[in-house]
């Protein structure tokens, strides 16, 4: 089914973020388009009462327009019934964000509830799956089932990273939904690695300046701690994660990446399946990833 959604790209900076914005639009089944607020020369994000007429042409047949940046007047996406009609959805450059001009004439503006810190965003691209995924299952409109679990008692594990992009995407998520620590299991070494060039650039998504998280081996984790599991490896095999219910337990990890035998043989795991629109597109693992700290942060205590 052709959803009514269009993730717009508005002032979209580097050429590594296109096709990530791309694919986030991609597994939601979503359409995706780039403009530029300003007109050409008007410098990027540059709050002008001049609205460049290649985003008028992107907006162009749309019903709703929402703007996907944290003011104080925006709503969570989860509290956001998604419209029913042709809806533009519109994320910003990371640094600028989306113009003042631009908010003014959406008829939204939603972001993606996150905890307070020194790190309060995600990358764009995280951002917009985000979005999309809480749009097209329209988890606004569904009941919030809350745990009788605290953040405190709830821990990742992100199990065989392939990229330092990737993973330090994913760190800058976990911190941003309010984890102050995160166990890792490297093999392929993207994380602990004692290449300049790895680490440059894992610390560099991670936004490590600013993001303060314990980064742990994956050695010091006690399986024996948790009396649940719940498994995500971006597969489509599980429980859905828009209709999941967290297990009664006392302690919960959450394991991010291709599972094992030995995880699983741990404690009674549960698979969980981010069920994205359309399946025959690999979600990058920032995206699957992120979509499921999201949704879990919603559903436990801070």
């Amino acid at each position: 089914m052709t959803q009514p959604f269009t993730l717009i790209g508005l002032d979209i900076e580097g050429d590594w973020n296109r096709p990530l914005i791309e694919n986030a639009a991609a597994v939601s089944g979503c359409g995706c388009i780039f403009a530029r607020s300003t007109p050409s020369g008007d410098g990027v994000g540059a709050n002008t009462a001049n609205v460049s007429s290649e985003l008028l042409a992107a907006l162009q047949g749309y019903r709703t327009v929402i703007a996907c940046e944290p003011t104080r007047r925006s709503v969570s996406i989860y509290d956001f019934p998604a419209p029913r009609s042709k809806t533009a959805v519109i994320v910003g450059n990371e640094r600028t964000g989306i113009p003042r001009k631009i908010m003014n004439q959406a008829d939204v503006l939603a972001c993606v509830p996150m905890a307070n810190g020194r790190l309060s965003s995600v990358n764009v691209a995280v951002a917009a799956s985000i979005v999309l995924y809480a749009l097209t299952r329209d988890l606004g409109r569904k009941h919030k089932r809350r745990a009788g679990l605290s953040q405190a008692n709830v821990d990742v594990l992100v199990h065989a990273p392939a990229d330092p992009h990737e993973i330090g995407s994913l760190l800058r998520s976990v911190y941003a939904f309010g984890w102050r620590r995160v166990f890792i299991h490297d093999p392929n070494g993207v994380w602990f690695s004692e290449d300049p060039q790895i680490v440059l650039a894992s610390r560099a998504a991670a936004r490590r300046a600013n993001n303060m998280l314990a980064v742990l081996p994956a050695d010091e984790l006690i399986p024996t701690h948790y009396d649940a599991v719940l498994a995500c490896d971006g597969q489509s095999q599980g429980t859905a994660l828009s209709r999941l219910q967290i297990p009664e337990c006392h302690r919960l990890l959450l394991v991010i990446g291709p599972s094992t035998r030995e995880m699983n043989s741990w404690t009674t795991a549960t698979r969980v399946m981010v069920d994205l629109e359309d399946r025959s597109v690999s979600a990058r693992s920032r995206h699957f990833g992120s979509i499921l700290l999201s949704m879990i942060s919603q559903m436990i205590a801070p």
